[in-house]
């Protein structure tokens, strides 16, 4: 048998496509995930730290004033309403804070992130740093409503 007839089934049967037949395709791009939050105030502010110690707080240390059950990642703060969301992103990156609680009356401009142990909290001490407010970018289609 001929050799170019062999070469000709084997490209036809076996393989899907002939060399010669073969388009080479541009590699597709990475996927890239855009930011899920858009930053709606970018300040600098003072923020501290306090634990569930009844001396920091009151006969219900474990629970906020939102009613929840301490966590890491929530703060007390009087500035802003329950459920804001923020960010430290000089000191904790892209961690997001959650408002759960309020503080004393005579801090209204202050926020205070809950830590679980007291010793972290006093290392932390009080900070003047960069406070993102951060909010859920709308969708495009929900705007057009």
């Amino acid at each position: 048998m001929d050799i170019s007839i062999i070469s000709a089934f084997l490209s036809a049967f076996l393989w899907n496509k002939s060399p010669a037949s073969a388009t080479l395709q541009a590699p597709q791009p990475p996927i890239v995930e855009e930011e899920p939050y858009e930053v709606v105030r970018n300040y600098i502010g003072e923020v501290t730290a306090y634990t569930s110690r009844e001396e920091e707080t009151d006969d219900t240390p474990h629970i906020t004033a939102s009613g929840h059950v301490v966590y890491w990642g929530m703060v007390a703060t009087n500035a802003y309403p329950f459920g804001t969301k923020l960010r430290f992103p000089d000191v904790y990156g892209d961690k997001i804070f959650v408002v759960k609680d309020r503080m004393h009356s005579r801090f209204q401009n202050r926020i205070d992130i809950w830590f679980p142990e007291y010793e972290r909290a006093v290392q932390f001490g009080l900070k003047k740093i960069r406070v993102e407010i951060i909010r859920e970018k709308r969708k495009p289609e929900l705007a057009l409503k």
